[in-house]
């Protein structure tokens, strides 16, 4: 007696079918993934503090931001509205404003863009301000720099200079070119 073969063949057929739906559908799976971004690892915050302290717990400075994200693909810290309290023990304190700023890997540097204000806040001296539009604070060495014009206001006096370089922790500005100014005795 010989066996049908159809239910085999049409077992076969299903098998075959079931297998090529199966390849079709993982390779349009792949295809998906790839056209949607992937996510990183980061964080956004708002109405954030980040405050670094020195070997002994005193506090350094503080960075407060309106909101601060966290760019997976190169670890920056995006800062929207930038306010940083330099608040050494013996030094004269500092007060820095920017509309933006950017902190980058390591921690080190933060660059402030935008209407960026920095200014003392000494109780037995006039303030001394610093206009620009664009600075870099070095949170290491204390070191303030920019290439950019900046506006120097000290009691009645205005100064104005291309580039400039303040050094916060020796209370001293290094003005870099064109430097002109208006003194009141």
């Amino acid at each position: 007696m010989i066996a049908n073969p159809w239910p085999k063949l049409v077992l076969l057929l299903i098998a075959a079918v079931a297998s090529g739906v199966l390849v079709i559908r993982s390779g349009e799976q792949e295809s998906d993934r790839k056209q949607r971004p992937e996510l990183g690892v980061g964080y956004s915050m708002k109405q954030a503090e980040l405050i670094r302290t020195g070997e002994s717990g005193q506090v350094l400075y503080r960075v407060q931001t309106n909101q601060a994200k966290q760019v997976a693909e190169n670890g920056i810290i995006e800062l929207d509205v930038v306010r940083i309290k330099y608040d050494p023990p013996t030094e004269i304190p500092w007060d820095l404003h920017a509309d933006t700023g950017h902190i980058l890997p390591g921690g080190n540097i933060i660059k402030l863009t935008g209407n960026v204000i920095a200014k003392t806040r000494g109780e037995m001296q006039a303030p001394t301000r610093i206009s620009t539009d664009y600075l870099e604070l070095n949170t290491e060495t204390y070191i303030a720099n920019t290439d950019r014009d900046v506006v120097i206001d000290y009691t009645n006096n205005t100064l104005f200079a291309k580039g400039l370089r303040a050094y916060l922790k020796e209370e001293r500005l290094q003005l870099i070119s064109d430097v002109n100014g208006q003194f009141i005795p």
